[in-house]
């Protein structure tokens, strides 16, 4: 009995103690989270830049012998780096001077009008290829070559002006005679960046006028069949202008080289029946 009465005390200890004793509830373990990994999106470029192109080098003309052009043996090489040949001054207009191997035209008169002849040598049949690059430059402000010149009031007289015409006059004691219409040059760039190149075919009464390779004008005059070459420059208001001629050629033309006009042949008449 005595045993029976210890075993269900210890039964009621051990309820007793169970009730006490506050029961644990397992807790759902929170995950970390990890913070998001951003996805990065290039906003769009709705101009994307372009390679800028090389520029490519003048064209000139070359001093070869050609069917066109006929050169043959080299009568000039002028790179303008010994003074003496040229004229060379300074006046209230402005100033002809050698700098850097450049003969330099600046006009700083308004409407003010240069030229430069060189003293040698007198030329009848050649092609002259010439490099210049205007400095400062504007509108109708223009520049050019003297060609078969007896003086600067008798000469062929090239004009380019800086918005990129051209026409070729003839100056008879100072007065000028246009013999072509005013040509708007496609080819050309004038402007300071940009060395542009002429060259003139000459032979008898004929004269042919290149730009950068390309030809813009060919026509015939025989009032001027020989003399020498020169350069100038023309301001059209009162801003100062600017313009270095560099690099001087002049080639001989060989008759034997020039192309010959084949002559059309006549068309064969079939007797009528």
């Amino acid at each position: 009995m005595k045993g029976w009465g210890y075993a269900l005390l210890f039964t009621a200890l051990v309820v007793l103690w169970a009730g006490c004793v506050p029961s644990i509830t397992p807790v759902a373990e929170t995950p970390t989270l990890s913070p998001p990994t951003a996805t990065f999106t290039p906003s769009p470029v709705w101009f994307p830049p372009t390679a800028t192109p090389t520029p490519l080098p003048t064209q000139a003309i070359s001093p070869t012998p050609t069917p066109a052009l006929g050169l043959g043996s080299e009568l000039l090489r002028e790179d303008f780096d010994t003074p003496g040949a040229w004229q060379i001054y300074r006046n209230p207009t402005g100033s002809a001077a050698y700098e850097q191997n450049q003969l330099t035209l600046a006009v700083i008169a308004s409407k003010g009008y240069l030229t430069s002849l060189r003293s040698t040598p007198e030329i009848d049949n050649a092609f002259l290829d010439l490099a210049l690059q205007p400095n400062l430059c504007q509108g109708q402000d223009a520049f050019g070559l003297l060609l078969r010149a007896l003086n600067e009031q008798n000469a062929y007289r090239w004009v380019i002006t800086c918005q990129g015409q051209m026409r070729l006059e003839r100056l008879q004691d100072g007065r000028s005679l246009p013999l072509s219409e005013w040509i708007t040059l496609g080819e050309v760039q004038v402007n300071p960046l940009v060395e542009t190149r002429l060259g003139v075919w000459m032979y008898q009464d004929r004269l042919r006028l290149f730009v950068n390779g390309f030809e813009e004008l060919s026509l015939r005059d025989p009032v001027f069949a020989s003399g020498r070459v020169g350069v100038f420059a023309r301001a059209a208001g009162d801003s100062a202008l600017s313009v270095s001629f560099r690099r001087l050629r002049i080639y001989a033309i060989d008759p034997a080289l020039l192309p010959t006009s084949t002559p059309t042949p006549s068309p064969t008449l079939t007797p009528g029946r």
